[in-house]
């Protein structure tokens, strides 16, 4: 029987346990972990729950389940995935987006980009009846016929609406040019053109922003490809990183040129 620490309210450990299957303390908390496996071409690993699970049997999700005591959540993701699909995660990829209290649960969601194929997963018959890639406009439509596990994507979607722009040429325009300063924030320059693309909404309810690299002048629009996403760990306010086609950059350089923005944040680059 599994043991599981208790969080309190800000998700600290309490010190306390429980066993799974016993009710947990009202105003507490224990700690799940998620991890989203992306493809190359953008698709999202999806697993068909059980029909012999007592939560949630027969609906699509992500990989994931309970920390045990003693167990990181990154541990946790790392036996989940091995155990349900006897897949072993790049760790060295693996990266954590966010952080979320939904009902009795404090969840750590972490995303991995990795090449799977279907034909090497063994599926743990008791968790799992099926897998496939799912494409973002599918997995919106399980979502919206409440065939996908409830409250998970609702946090993460933004991230994965975002990141199907990488690898793809995209016009943007320019708002504020390489040179200009912040609206309002006078003393921060703008050491890349930053700019928008048009016809989005994107968490923050405005347009999908972008930092633009490669180009020295200012802009007032401009087309070039998507390389990877910005993403900050506290808010939905994702960032397209946005290059000439003949051009590539590290993560740290992403990092380096972004710094006299991203510096406020806690963000994370999303290749």
């Amino acid at each position: 029987m599994e043991t599981w620490d208790i969080l309190d309210k800000d998700g600290k450990i309490t010190g306390r346990t429980m066993k799974k299957g016993e009710i947990v303390p009202k105003g507490y908390y224990h700690l799940g972990a998620d991890v989203w496996i992306i493809n190359s071409e953008n698709k999202i690993l999806v697993q068909k729950r059980s029909p012999q699970k007592k939560q949630s049997p027969n609906v699509w999700a992500m990989t994931g389940g309970s920390v045990i005591k003693g167990e990181t959540s990154l541990q946790t993701i790392e036996r989940e995935t091995k155990e349900e699909l006897g897949i072993q995660l790049n760790m060295e990829k693996v990266q954590l987006i966010k952080r979320y209290k939904t009902g009795e649960v404090w969840l750590d969601a972490y995303i991995v980009r990795q090449d799977i194929k279907l034909e090497n997963i063994c599926m743990q018959e008791e968790e799992v009846s099926k897998v496939r890639w799912a494409t973002f406009e599918e997995i919106e439509k399980l979502f919206d016929k409440r065939q996908l596990l409830a409250n998970r994507w609702e946090f993460v979607r933004e991230l994965m609406k975002a990141i199907q722009y990488i690898g793809k040429n995209i016009k943007v325009k320019i708002d504020q040019p390489i040179g200009s300063c912040h609206p309002e924030y006078p003393e921060m320059i703008y050491s890349v053109n930053y700019g928008f693309v048009p016809n989005t909404i994107s968490g923050d309810n405005e347009e999908l922003d972008c930092y633009v690299l490669g180009e020295e002048k200012a802009l007032n629009e401009y087309t070039g490809k998507c390389i990877g996403v910005i993403h900050r760990l506290e808010e939905d306010d994702d960032k397209l990183i946005i290059v000439p086609s003949n051009k590539n950059y590290t993560n740290y350089e992403i990092k380096e040129l972004t710094d006299f923005q991203e510096k406020y944040f806690h963000s994370v680059v999303i290749r």
